[in-house]
């Protein structure tokens, strides 16, 4: 059996291949135009959320603590320092590398693996970058937005981003090549930890007139904003 991370990047690109190929233009007469397919997807997984992933994140916000909690954010973010690393150098951003250079190596070290973030006491403050900011940053178009089944919001151009996301990730090393018991353990825990943090996020969406719509603007202007471009709102009804 292949190994999780080359399975998982395949289906990146399958992704990547099956929008990229056929992909409807994005108009001001035409601002989404995979809007059928989105909805569906969104409230495929929405029906998910609520019957298991929610359930399981209450739970979990129920047997543990805040320092727990932060502790297994801190790790899970900590795996993400080798990507801003790249990204960084693949941006031209020289000093932001360094720092996050800087803090991958503090936090892995006297931060015992990540779990602890000495780091930021020491003013080495976090930033986040992956691949479709830096496609962003070269000026590739963001493309269609698309809802993923499981994966959620994106669009074209951060599908094909993931690819190099999920190759840059320290658990898809060679060395634990075979280890796919201990990476989706860490994707799973990272995932339930993110999910419980997002709990109150996802109350106000849901309170929202017409919550995809809101989902896909909040996507679309997050994104721009994490690359440092203009937002250009579709021109469609709430």
């Amino acid at each position: 059996m292949r190994p999780i991370h080359v399975r998982l990047s395949c289906s990146a690109a399958a992704f990547a291949a099956l929008f990229t190929a056929g992909c409807a233009s994005v108009t001001a007469d035409n601002p989404d135009p995979y809007e059928e397919f989105n909805r569906q997807m969104f409230a495929f997984n929405e029906g998910l959320d609520k019957a298991v992933i929610e359930p399981v994140a209450y739970g979990y916000r129920a047997v543990t603590n805040e320092p727990i909690r932060e502790g297994v954010g801190n790790f899970s973010n900590n795996l993400g320092e080798p990507l801003t690393f790249v990204n960084h150098l693949l941006q031209g951003k020289l000093p932001d590398a360094g720092a996050t250079l800087g803090r991958f190596v503090v936090n892995t070290t006297v931060g015992i693996a990540g779990v602890f973030d000495p780091a930021s006491t020491m003013g080495m403050q976090r930033t986040t970058e992956d691949f479709g900011q830096t496609l962003g940053v070269w000026g590739v178009d963001p493309g269609p937005f698309i809802v993923l089944p499981l994966l959620g919001p994106t669009n074209t151009r951060d599908i094909v981003g993931k690819g190099g996301d999920v190759a840059l990730n320290p658990l898809n090393y060679p060395q634990f090549e075979n280890d796919d018991a201990i990476r989706l353990g860490a994707m799973s825990l990272g995932g339930v930890n993110a999910r419980e943090n997002a709990i109150e996020t996802f109350d106000e969406l849901r309170q929202q007139i017409d919550p995809y719509t809101t989902l896909r603007r909040l996507y679309g202007r997050t994104r721009a904003a994490d690359i440092g471009i203009p937002y250009d709102e579709p021109n469609t009804a709430p």
